[in-house]
């Protein structure tokens, strides 16, 4: 009796042809977890070394997208402007009247805790012709070993003011608008034109006939400029006053031969 209870205990736990089952033991799951510890461990540096090349690209993407944006607004300044004191000048604790504090050793991005440092070097072309300026401008970051750079060549407008016998077109005219008319303020827009074929050159403002008061209004969106006299011996700058900024916008020099357009961005740097 003994013995057969022994064996009906025995079929009852292992059938006949069945493997016995398992799971896991409590060992084998440490060993495997202490396993996966190491190679993830291993493979932290390889993600981290990424990570770091990957910040350090955009930043020089960054700073290469700085260094073109400087020489754009660089160019938009008047000729006399444009010297290395003045683009290097500080914004703080006084404005930089150059640009609405555009310029200056620093440039801030949106949502960026440091800032990209900035430098502008101009080297005006020898005397006693002086006709040029040669900007530079190098972008670099605190902890960054890599420096991108720019730059360009401003020409004098005033370097092409010897008389020239050309036929001069008449009866142009100048179209001046704007992204939001609603911005410009007194003295509003204001055309200034330089005659070079007489000596001394002789500066003169025309009046504009639409709107007269020179600021645009719902009714005259645009400000325009009529009557105007172009050719190579007359040099034309227009100037344009926002309430968006605190300096006054300046096209660069030009000179006209058919009647067209300009526009202004009111809001500089802003929507």
């Amino acid at each position: 009796m003994r013995s057969a209870y022994g064996r009906r205990g025995a079929a009852k736990h292992s059938a006949p042809g069945t493997a016995p089952s398992h799971g896991f033991t409590l060992v084998e799951l440490l060993i495997t977890v202490v396993i996966a510890a190491i190679v993830f461990t291993a493979l932290v540096p390889f993600f981290a070394n990424a990570l770091d090349r990957t910040s350090q690209d955009q930043e020089r993407v960054d700073a290469n997208t700085i260094a073109q944006d400087r020489i754009e607004q660089v160019r938009l300044l008047q000729y006399a402007d444009i010297t290395q004191a003045n683009l290097n000048f500080s914004p703080s604790p006084t404005p930089n009247p150059f640009g609405d504090g555009r310029f200056g050793p620093s440039y801030w991005l949106y949502g960026e805790s440091r800032p990209y440092n900035v430098q502008y070097f101009v080297t005006p072309t020898p005397a006693p012709t002086s006709l040029q300026k040669y900007v530079r401008v190098t972008v670099t970051r605190a902890d960054s070993p890599f420096v991108m750079s720019a730059h360009t060549i401003v020409n004098d407008p005033s370097a092409g003011n010897n008389s020239v016998t050309q036929a001069e077109p008449t009866n142009l005219k100048l179209t001046v608008y704007f992204d939001t008319y609603a911005y410009v303020v007194s003295p509003g827009v204001t055309l200034q034109r330089v005659q070079t074929n007489v000596t001394p050159n002789v500066t003169t403002s025309p009046t504009p006939d639409s709107p007269p008061g020179a600021i645009p209004t719902a009714v005259y969106p645009t400000v325009t400029f009529s009557n105007l006299v172009g050719g190579p011996n007359y040099t034309y700058s227009v100037f344009c006053k926002s309430s968006k900024a605190t300096y006054v916008e300046a096209a660069p020099p030009f000179r006209m031969w058919t009647s067209g357009k300009l526009k202004f961005d009111t809001y500089p740097g802003g929507d």
